[in-house]
């Protein structure tokens, strides 16, 4: 069988949403939002103007956070979702 050629992989599909708003949520229940500045192919972000949110609440602001990838459960992009 033939793959679609529609498919889509998530890493290329996080590579072509850099600069793009994102929510991110850790295995730790911690989450952030802020814009994608940097992906890499271990999935590890570079995001800045990034929000810790707990309860749907804002409770700390960051310039700039560098998450590592095997810390991610999974990242939403904001505009596509």
């Amino acid at each position: 069988m033939s793959q679609p050629t529609s498919a889509k992989r998530p890493l290329t599909t996080l590579q072509k949403s850099t600069k793009k708003k994102v929510t991110v949520r850790l295995k730790n229940e911690v989450e952030y939002k802020g814009k994608m500045d940097n992906v890499d192919s271990y999935m590890n972000l570079i995001m800045t103007d990034a929000e810790e949110i707990h309860d749907g609440k804002t409770i700390a602001n960051y310039g700039r956070v560098i998450v590592r990838g095997n810390n991610v459960l999974f990242i939403k992009l904001e505009n596509e979702l």
